[in-house]
């Protein structure tokens, strides 16, 4: 075992200690706030945005409104203004039910009750654990975007025959459809 591996199983153990410490609740809050509520929240409108978009009834209404916004000013039709309104306002939405969602689910997993603080527990280690790890795939893919640098290169063959080297070379994570740049 190479020391980074090692590192990388106390650094998983660790997290997970204080997932156990902190619990679900606490922890799904921390990393829905914030940035990453932002984030969580652009994420899935891009995703998700087209195809609520194309349900009947909203697709209607936001070709109506386009309509009518372009016979008041024709330039409010070419840059479809009504679509700039439906996504602003899934956003809001989104993050709304994202606040709904996460404070129920945390005050739900703050019962004081036995079971409900050995649940808490376990899925604040796992949910930690988990959520680290994506943050970490996220971030080799943003540093797989500049692979041809020699810095990149050299990060690579230094991590070359670990776990975070395997995680490296097969990232699910890719950016290059975003950035245009080759990833690993």
């Amino acid at each position: 075992m190479v020391f980074i591996d090692a590192v990388t199983i106390i650094a998983a153990i660790a997290l997970a200690g204080l997932g156990i410490f902190v619990g679900f609740g606490r922890t799904l809050e921390f990393f829905t706030k914030g940035i990453f509520g932002f984030i969580i929240s652009v994420l899935f409108c891009a995703a998700f945005g087209g195809l609520i978009a194309g349900i009947g009834p909203v697709a209607e209404g936001i070709n109506w409104l386009n309509a009518k916004l372009g016979e008041a000013w024709e330039f409010l039709a070419t840059i479809h203004l009504a679509t700039v309104i439906y996504y602003v306002i899934l956003f809001v939405a989104v993050q709304l039910l994202r606040l709904l969602v996460v404070k129920c689910i945390s005050h739900l997993f703050s019962l004081d009750v036995l079971p409900m603080r050995i649940l808490n527990g376990a899925l604040g280690a796992v949910l930690m654990v988990a959520a680290v790890f994506l943050l970490l795939l996220l971030v080799f893919a943003i540093v797989a975007v500049f692979g041809d640098t020699a810095a990149v290169q050299n990060f690579a063959e230094s991590i070359e025959g670990t776990f975070l080297g395997t995680l490296y070379t097969h990232n699910p994570v890719q950016l290059s459809a975003i950035f245009g740049g080759a990833a690993a």
